[in-house]
């Protein structure tokens, strides 16, 4: 990095730390409050958000933000907020395919490349009040981030952290009333599609990724496994706390025994399921004898992730299992 830049990005940071402290020593901080997301105002005020690596204090709300992961990606926009550097490429030398469900709603931005190895030389290019990342994947990094912006480090390996998350970023960018509205709105749509599955309620599901050798399972406290729960479905794989997914064999794939899978395969891929096909072990699936083995977009239940993606999960579920 830089040498003149870090330097300007460490006296920016230590002068709205100081900021931050003359604020509070004179009863000028925030007065919302969120057991979830942390403290702060809408108006200005100073914030104060709850992350993974600690306390997150930001002078006032975040108006500039970088964003390392598409789940944050697809909340910041349903909360009105256009990040201003993306690391939009999902896979190492992938380019930068955008998703159909935020494509034509982002604005210009900065690509800072890779998610996994972000251009830490563009990110200090221009000032940014925030930088948000994901714990698996950027921690390792948190120390650079918190060089250049004050940072926070989310979990999206867990369902549970879902509406946390966002209530969190609400907070980070000074848009508490409207997280608490997308949220509304998410939950409003599981609940429509929770009624239309009544008649299916409790079945074994199950989504996986295959690739041309491997098949990985999502993990039951995963998101899009949360998702499937909410819509009253029972999830057929174990949890495994701390990971979004393994690597299942078909040995023990078909122990698990789903009734419906829902498989994330990019368009004209050739992957193992395929070659899986007249082998009695993967006949002998609920799923596979049933025809209920359902393709669906990657970009949507394995990348995206966020409020944007998760009423399309529940569509697509509700449309899976109408197909009989």
């Amino acid at each position: 990095m830089n040498a003149r830049v870090l330097s300007r990005r460490l006296l920016a940071a230590t002068s709205a730390v100081l900021l931050t402290a003359v604020a509070a020593a004179c009863g000028g901080s925030g007065s919302g409050t969120g057991a979830a997301a942390g403290s702060g105002s809408q108006d200005g005020q100073s914030v104060t958000v709850q992350a993974a690596t600690g306390e997150v204090k930001l002078p006032k709300p975040a108006v500039r933000v970088a964003v390392m992961q598409w789940q944050f990606l697809e909340d910041l926009l349903a909360l009105g907020v256009q990040p201003v550097m993306i690391a939009d490429e999902q896979q190492p030398g992938s380019g930068n395919p955008l998703p159909s469900q935020f494509k034509d709603k982002l604005g210009k931005y900065t690509s800072l490349g890779s998610r996994i190895s972000p251009n830490l030389e563009v990110l200090s290019a221009e000032p940014v009040d925030l930088i948000v990342a994901d714990k698996s994947e950027h921690l390792k990094d948190y120390q650079q981030f918190s060089q250049i912006a004050p940072t926070l480090i989310l979990d999206t390996t867990s369902w549970a952290d879902f509406y946390p998350n966002l209530e969190k970023l609400g907070q980070a960018v000074g848009k508490a009333d409207k997280a608490a509205e997308v949220e509304k709105s998410v939950k409003s749509a599981i609940a429509d599609a929770h009624a239309k599955l009544a008649a299916d309620a409790g079945k074994r599901a199950l989504i996986g990724v295959p690739t041309p050798d491997k098949f990985f399972a999502f993990t039951a406290n995963s998101m899009p496994a949360g998702v499937l729960t909410e819509l009253g479905l029972t999830y057929a794989y174990k949890e495994v706390p701390g990971k979004l997914s393994e690597q299942a064999p078909l040995e023990a794939l078909a122990q698990t025994k789903p009734d419906v899978m829902f498989l994330t395969v990019d368009p004209g891929s050739q992957v193992v399921t395929d070659t899986w096909k007249g082998n009695s072990l993967w006949d002998s699936i609920p799923a596979v004898l049933g025809n209920h083995v359902h393709t669906v977009d990657r970009a949507i239940w394995s990348v995206g992730r966020g409020v944007l993606s998760v009423p399309l999960m529940a569509q697509q579920t509700v449309d899976a299992f109408a197909k009989g």
